[in-house]
């Protein structure tokens, strides 16, 4: 083998060994960078959760259904979801994250007035338009609802017949506004209807 045979594979060996650290390095920048987003960004949404939450728990509606002895905070009938269902489902699934119900229900039962009272945050990942959300609650749309907001959803037990259940609901902005109301009839699997019990499981209910 020449010489310069030699050392133009010397050369070549050197210059590749170059090139896969360069790659190398090129890569792990990358992938550093990307991770760095990525942890940035669950801080930025944990802190935006975080706030939501504080505001939540502050706010007077919330105040003053927990010193009413009338009603029950109840547990989020959704947390009921099993983790492998959540993907496929779109309440607990779905609509779950930044941007669209960022924060679990706050939930109130009243057994004695046979009244449920959820306060959630709407996103603005929730939009029908842009900026409004389109709040259904059966069938009547009263007024437009800004995203990025808390509202109160109510709702009462008007009549049970049997399995059948009627109720009536509104949702409001917490300055009192209806922006939907309606009503719905659900449907038990047991003899009785015992959709007036509080929500801790909603999965014998039928819609």
């Amino acid at each position: 083998m020449s010489e310069t045979f030699r050392n133009w594979i010397k050369k070549d060996w050197a210059t590749r060994n170059i090139s896969n650290l360069i790659v190398g390095v090129s890569a792990l920048l990358i992938v550093a960078t990307r991770l760095t987003r990525y942890v940035s960004q669950r801080e930025k949404e944990k802190s935006y959760i975080d706030s939501l939450e504080s505001q939540a728990n502050k706010l007077p509606i919330v105040s003053l259904l927990r010193s009413d002895p009338t009603f029950e905070e109840v547990r989020n009938p959704y947390d009921n979801v099993a983790p492998e269902r959540r993907s496929h489902h779109f309440t607990a699934g779905t609509l779950q994250g930044k941007g669209k119900y960022a924060i679990r229900h706050i939930v109130f039962f009243s057994t004695e007035k046979m009244e449920l009272v959820a306060i959630s945050h709407i996103g603005s990942d929730m939009c029908g338009h842009e900026g409004i959300v389109h709040a259904y609650l059966h069938i009547n749309f009263r007024k437009p609802l800004g995203a990025n907001q808390f509202v109160v959803g109510k709702c009462k037990v008007t009549k049970l017949e049997g399995r059948k259940g009627f109720v009536e609901g509104t949702l409001e902005t917490l300055e009192g506004q209806t922006v939907a109301d309606g009503n719905a009839l659900f449907l038990s699997k047991h003899a009785k209807c015992n959709v007036f019990r509080p929500p801790r499981d909603v999965d014998h209910l039928k819609f």
